[in-house]
């Protein structure tokens, strides 16, 4: 059996139609933030997921995720 890794792919080609190799986006900009709501979606709905528990400590402890502010060296995630 063959070991499958992540076929990495440049940002720049995912723009791409998929006839042409590319994800067929069209605007990465919503991509992302579209991938960030998802994530906060999960933070809501698992409370107690390691994930959510990480990211409260970090980055919203003293609020909910939906009413935590920008602050100074956070990461864009």
């Amino acid at each position: 059996m063959q070991k499958r890794g992540i076929p990495w792919i440049a940002w720049k080609r995912l723009q791409y139609s998929k006839s042409e190799g590319g994800l067929g986006f069209r605007d990465l900009a919503k991509c992302n933030d579209a991938l960030l709501a998802k994530q906060v979606w999960r933070i809501i709905q698992n409370p107690n997921s390691l994930l959510a528990r990480v990211m409260k400590a970090r980055y919203f402890r003293d609020d909910n995720i939906l009413g935590a502010n920008a602050r100074k060296y956070q990461s864009y995630g």
